[in-house]
């Protein structure tokens, strides 16, 4: 619960920063770091933005475009969905982001980090696929994850309940899983197309792994998703790859819409 309240904190940090006056919005890269919310506004059956911390329904809004046109390198985005949110689909990202924080984006994301993504961080029953260059991803309870591409550092925690899915096409440097702080297990070096974990039950098989740290690779070999600190566009996989694992990664508990499953096949 600590590193869970630690990155909240921090992404509300950063976007308080955004209120000191002479922040230069006109560079390429925020002078000082701002936070995006992107929420689902039922009202308007559409994903609005504003360039806030936390929502708040008194405040003017916009639509995706203000999004694509301010968010800068160093910023934060938080996607809220709520209940009954559909699926967002492709999210792309055309910044380096320093945080992403999926919430309960219950109805499926498709994240396409372009330029990288320090930290990603998936709660509250959200169900994503993620793609791109990323360092860190934090998957919670009952939330589910197919990380596409090569990742640093997995963590996947237990806060209210053991139902967390995941899935790693890429290899993994570290994955540790933990029962609110208190580590259960960490998994070094594992291979491309190795880590999973079903509603909080690892089945990762042992052979894919060290448990040493500092220990060889566990293998050289990647899968199709070689070149993942490329662009997203090169190395993401087939919809046809990511739907099967991520039918395989949600089960029952989170079936994407069919628009979002029946996306074009790749020959």
């Amino acid at each position: 619960m600590k590193l869970l309240k630690r990155i909240m904190a921090t992404v509300l940090a950063v976007a308080l920063l955004a209120f000191v006056p002479g922040v230069n919005a006109a560079t390429a890269q925020a002078a000082t770091p701002r936070t995006f919310t992107v929420k689902y506004v039922p009202a308007l059956s559409a994903w609005r933005v504003q360039m806030l911390a936390q929502w708040n329904d008194e405040k003017e809004n916009g639509d995706l475009s203000f999004l694509d046109a301010y968010v800068q390198d160093g910023d934060s985005v938080v996607v809220i969905g709520g209940s009954g949110s559909p699926a967002f689909n492709d999210f792309k990202i055309n910044a380096k982001l320093a945080n992403l924080t999926l919430m309960e984006v219950t109805g499926g994301i498709v994240v396409y980090a372009n330029k990288g993504i320090t930290d990603i961080v998936v709660i509250k029953g959200s169900a994503a696929s993620l793609h791109g260059t990323y360092d860190n991803v934090y998957v919670y309870d009952n939330s589910a994850a197919n990380v596409n591409d090569n990742v640093k550092y997995l963590q996947v925690s237990k806060e209210s309940s053991m139902e967390m899915s995941v899935t790693a096409l890429g290899t993994v440097d570290r994955c540790q899983i933990d029962d609110r702080g208190n580590v259960l297990k960490t998994m070094y070096n594992v291979k491309a197309n190795s880590l999973r974990i079903v509603k909080g039950v690892d089945k990762t098989d042992a052979s894919a792994y060290s448990t040493t740290a500092g220990s060889a690779p566990a293998s050289t070999t990647t899968t199709t998703n070689t070149g993942s600190n490329n662009n997203s566009a090169a190395i993401s996989p087939k919809t046809g790859d990511y739907g099967y694992a991520i039918w395989l990664l949600l089960g029952a508990a989170f079936c994407f819409a069919g628009a979002f499953v029946a996306r074009k096949k790749i020959a």
